[in-house]
């Protein structure tokens, strides 16, 4: 089937901040890892659906990957739709599927929360936490918080501008500290509210304003379960789009405390033995990383 565009949702080469007379390869060279609107319909064009915090997969094909010749979209498509990746000649972009419908779309077509995605993979996959995190930032920059007027998109920056001043308005990426604390054969995991059933997972905490990862990992451990620790050891980072965080991640060592729960944080603070956990988060997250990292040097054979 056919793709539906309409010929003035197509930018101007102008906007590109690049003259009209170069080739459409020297025009997009610099789009090759960051975020852009160009779009023409002639093109290679992949789309990523996204709504909320599940992603449209393909189950037939195994594949969050759609090829937009094959869909007819209805809806302002120009407006969801922010390009994620320009890589041999192949065009990536998100669409918002809360503001669209598929009119073709197949049975094999299923929601699926991104955190459940099918043998994912960090490098591979990356791309897809790009997806949701740039969906996010699209949602919320529509119109100027100053003025009020509605926002543009600067091709060259990456950036919507305001109106009022041609300030840019860049992705916000809200630092986070992630934790495991260990005490021997024993760690300690905790419960959200908002998590599923009878999971438990490492602590967590964004960085106040003026701190450094440490101090905000030595303040959020003592504020949500009232413990001391040391030994504060750099582990990894992890972009977690949900919506938009950069976590930071640590291991560090119990130095001295009762465990006592803040009630307005968690619901419930353990020390698990390493040989018997509850259910705790996937490799997919850092936090099943740092528990896994833990697990493998100490868990005898």
């Amino acid at each position: 089937m056919g793709f539906k565009i309409k010929k003035n949702n197509m930018l101007d080469l102008y906007q590109l901040g690049e003259s009209p007379k170069n080739n459409l390869y020297t025009t997009c060279k610099f789009m090759l890892s960051t975020r852009f609107k160009y779009f023409e319909v002639s093109n290679q064009n992949r789309y990523i659906f996204i709504s909320k915090n599940k992603i449209l997969y393909d189950i037939d094909n195994n594949s969050y990957i759609f090829d937009a010749k094959n869909l007819l979209i209805e809806g302002n498509e120009e407006e969801n739709r922010i390009g994620v990746l320009h890589e041999k000649n192949i065009f990536y972009y998100a669409l918002n599927l809360e503001n669209l419908t598929i009119e073709n779309k197949s049975e094999s077509f299923q929601l699926i929360d991104i955190r459940n995605i099918p043998y994912f993979d960090d490098k591979k996959d990356k791309i897809l936490f790009q997806a949701k995190q740039l969906i996010y930032w699209l949602d919320q920059n529509k119109f100027c918080s100053r003025c009020s007027g509605k926002l543009t998109f600067k091709e060259n920056e990456g950036a919507f501008v305001r109106p009022c001043n041609n300030e840019f308005i860049y992705p916000r990426i809200s630092p986070c500290i992630i934790t495991l604390i260990t005490k021997k054969d024993k760690i300690l995991l905790a419960r959200n509210k908002l998590f599923p059933e009878k999971l438990y997972s490492t602590l967590a905490g964004f960085i106040e304003v003026g701190e450094t990862a440490e101090e905000a990992l030595i303040r959020e451990v003592l504020e949500e379960v009232n413990i001391k620790v040391k030994n504060i050891k750099y582990f990894g980072s992890q972009s977690w789009p949900f919506p938009s965080q950069l976590m930071l991640g640590y291991h560090c060592e119990y130095e001295s405390g009762d465990i006592k729960v803040n009630a307005d944080e968690l619901t419930d603070a353990q020390w698990f033995d390493i040989g018997n956990l509850p259910n705790i988060p996937p490799k997919i997250s850092i936090s099943g990383r740092l528990i896994a990292s833990y697990l493998e040097g100490h868990l005898k054979p």
